[in-house]
């Protein structure tokens, strides 16, 4: 007969393995921060100095603080499993189970970040305004990383243009240049004209062909998109991670419900790095 920290050792073998071999959008669209306590600031967000010519003393640029925070947060997902199942060993049919919360709890980053992209006309950044917005600063110059727009090629010329005009507070480039465009399944057949096809539908050349790499996301169900930057060490967006994927098991309740319990839990959330690497289009013309 089997026991249960027999039992307890072969699930978080399956678990530890599925979720080792999982992979996760997450980690193109966001910038990963390690994160050991309850929340993280990050002060540093909006402050990148550009180099300039060392004439006499070093020019010091004060890094200002923006106050922007994330905390973390808790998640779980727990399964139970009948102590006599356990002891007569008839755990294998538990084990696709526990195969997909390992699927799950590895993939739930990615929903974390394509849930703040989504919200991003409401979830605010460093700068106090809505991720998407129209009236971000940068320096004297107002900036707007939203508008409306159905997916097609001249849109994305006209969303690359904006976003690659994008200057720092000194009036310098950003030298921003989207990499991935986001859309969600209504909008897969735009977007394979608009990228993966060489010609239009009159035969000409398609002027936007592999222009940049797209990726389709199941959270995205209106026709809104969007062109993301992730070529630079920090990504418009980021996935904070304190406990990602931790299994646990449990037998405390044996004698109450004759049932023991195997779970995951993380501790993490996700955020908004920089406006500057990311654009919205609505999806209406």
């Amino acid at each position: 007969m089997a026991t249960f920290e027999e039992t307890s050792i072969g699930f978080k073998t399956v678990f530890q393995k599925t979720f080792n071999e999982t992979s996760n959008e997450a980690s193109a669209l966001a910038t990963r921060v390690e994160s050991s306590d309850l929340s993280e600031k990050y002060a540093w967000l909006g402050n990148f100095p550009n180099m300039t010519e060392w004439l006499g003393d070093r020019a010091v640029k004060e890094l200002k603080d923006f106050g922007y925070a994330i905390e973390n947060k808790s998640f779980e997902a727990t399964v139970t499993v009948k102590n006599k199942h356990i002891e007569y060993d008839k755990i294998g049919i538990y084990k696709p189970a526990i195969a997909q919360m390992a699927v799950n709890a590895k993939l739930f980053g990615a929903e974390l970040v394509a849930d703040v992209l989504i919200g991003g006309e409401r979830g605010l950044c460093y700068d106090g305004k809505p991720f998407f917005a129209t009236n971000h600063l940068s320096g004297t110059i107002t900036y707007a990383n939203k508008s409306n727009g159905v997916l097609n090629s001249t849109n994305i010329l006209a969303g690359m243009a904006l976003m690659e005009s994008i200057k720092n507070e000194s009036g310098k480039s950003l030298r921003v240049k989207p990499t991935i465009l986001i859309c969600g399944a209504t909008n897969r057949a735009n977007v394979i004209n608009a990228i993966d096809k060489d010609r239009n539908a009159n035969g000409e050349s398609n002027v936007t062909y592999k222009i940049m790499d797209y990726m389709v996301l199941p959270e995205i169900t209106d026709a809104s998109w969007y062109m993301l930057d992730v070529s630079k060490p920090l990504k418009p967006l980021i996935l904070q991670v304190a406990e990602d994927g931790v299994f646990e098991a449990s037998n405390d309740h044996k004698f109450i419900k004759d049932a023991a319990l195997f779970g995951v839990k993380s501790f993490m959330n996700a955020g908004y790095g920089l406006w500057q690497l990311a654009y919205k289009f609505t999806g209406v013309a």
